[in-house]
């Protein structure tokens, strides 16, 4: 498979919306956004950083229900599906389009969030840490920050190379894997045909990591995990969880 160095600045369209919505419905987005809550509450984490916000299904839940805001895509087309929704749910978002490896924020937060494994993009460990270490300027001292992603240990014993499914609106989408053990890669092809019979496809490369990986990345970054937790259920997390997420505070 092979995709260029910056796929993620095109990938992120109007079919992506249409290929993903589906897999990340409105309930699906509710129990997250309960799950932050409960770890970031209100009372302490009132203004968050939204790290990858994609078309905002976090950050306007988060903002309906009182919190502060800020969510940072590169996706010009994301971020104004975003702005809409926001507007038409009568809540305030401040969205910022900027490449998160470039965060500007000094100070300014009590918490960030980093959902649907949206770390990972570029390839190598430099392109993360400077994701990490811009989040670490942006907290408040001894802010949080709440990270959701898949982990190598369940990619590797349950690896599929091959899935399909159809979206609500007759979509067929075919999804073809290949991971790259020594480098802890997964490069995906997704290849779909919509019902007036136009295909395509995407290809994009994600770093897996062990949440091992993950704590020595964060303690390079600055951050001292606290909580390790194996889905939204928020039960402990163990190499057979289905996601990691793992909460810590700024060092």
């Amino acid at each position: 498979m092979e995709a260029t160095d910056d796929w993620w600045t095109s990938y992120f369209d109007e079919v992506f919306l249409r290929i993903y919505r589906p897999v990340l419905s409105e309930a699906r987005t509710a129990a997250e956004t309960d799950g932050i809550e409960q770890l970031l509450p209100r009372s302490e984490c009132r203004r968050i950083l939204d790290v990858g916000c994609g078309w905002g299904r976090h950050s306007i839940l988060l903002a309906g229900h009182g919190y502060d805001v800020t969510g940072v895509d590169l996706s010009e087309f994301l971020l104004g599906v975003a702005w809409r929704e926001a507007t038409e749910a009568g809540v305030e978002v401040e969205f910022v389009r900027e490449d998160i490896r470039e965060l500007r924020f000094d100070s300014e937060f009590d918490a960030a969030i980093s959902i649907f494994s949206s770390l990972g993009y570029f390839g190598s460990d430099e392109g993360d840490e400077r994701i990490l270490r811009g989040v670490h300027n942006a907290l408040k001292p001894g802010g949080r920050l709440l990270v959701d992603t898949m982990h190598r240990d369940v990619v590797a014993r349950l690896f599929v190379e091959r899935d399909w499914w159809e979206t609500a609106d007759g979509d067929l989408v075919r999804v073809e894997r290949e991971f790259d053990a020594v480098e802890g890669i997964s490069h995906d092809a997704l290849h779909w045909r919509s019902t007036d019979g136009s295909t395509g496809e995407k290809v994009h490369h994600v770093r897996v990591r062990s949440a091992t990986e993950w704590k020595v990345l964060l303690a390079r970054c600055g951050f001292e995990p606290t909580d390790w937790f194996g889905g939204w259920d928020l039960e402990p997390f163990d190499h057979t969880s289905g996601r990691l997420l793992v909460l810590s505070r700024t060092t």
